[in-house]
């Protein structure tokens, strides 16, 4: 019925809150490196992939290799500290099965490395037409390739896709993208996630009516 139309997920604060686990993760990375990391870095930088976080961390002249290594180990502790906690967010299983029933195309685009995408894509027992992690992406968010590069490999016009994320980040990558965007209040709060088309707590208050609406498909 809706097959030429896309919805496309990001993960964390989206589909699962993994948001504590990821700053308990860099918290320990950085203690050991001796590097400080706050609250208000990690909000800042949240959405991003982990190794330009990394960088911005460690600053400019540390190598490369160390950059990716510590970013590598800060999601080996993630992992670690996740992998038997991961709960579906309240309405996600709902509507994307509700979704799936309505032959719109799903995807996932995440700025996490694949192994983190897949933990939770196995535990949730969740199933994707297409899944873009870090590793497919050489820009992350708040650049549009993650978006743009699901919705070519879906096989549909980037404006007839919508986009639901939590960060402002991937709010903005989404706009970048031509995209409409349901935003979540699971890491930031209103004022960060205005310029998303639709704001809720979770996706309990998301059905596929609103989908249709913000799409502005026209039913015969």
């Amino acid at each position: 019925m809706f097959q030429d139309y896309g919805v496309i997920f990001d993960v964390d604060g989206v589909l699962v809150d993994t948001g504590p686990f990821h700053f308990e993760s860099w918290l320990k990375m950085a203690k050991e490196i001796g590097k400080k990391f706050t609250k208000k870095f990690f909000y800042l930088t949240f959405g991003q992939q982990s190794v330009p976080i990394t960088r911005k961390l460690v600053g400019s002249k540390v190598e490369q290799h160390l950059v990716e290594k510590w970013a590598g180990l800060k999601e080996q502790y993630y992992r670690e500290m996740v992998r038997d906690k991961l709960e579906p967010l309240p309405g996600v299983l709902n509507l994307v099965n509700d979704l799936k029933d309505k032959k719109f195309k799903l995807a996932i685009g995440s700025s996490g490395p694949p192994e983190n995408v897949e933990l939770v894509v196995t535990t949730l027992n969740l199933t994707f037409d297409v899944i873009i992690t870090a590793a497919e992406v050489e820009k992350s968010k708040p650049e549009p390739d993650v978006f743009l590069i699901a919705a070519e490999k879906l096989k549909l016009d980037p404006k007839n896709c919508i986009v639901i994320e939590d960060a402002p980040v991937g709010i903005e990558a989404a706009k970048r993208a031509g995209m409409s965007v349901i935003a979540l209040r699971t890491t930031h709060c209103n004022v960060d996630l205005l310029a998303a088309d639709l704001i809720v707590s979770d996706l309990r208050s998301v059905n596929v009516d609103d989908i249709i609406r913000l799409l502005n498909i026209h039913l015969e």
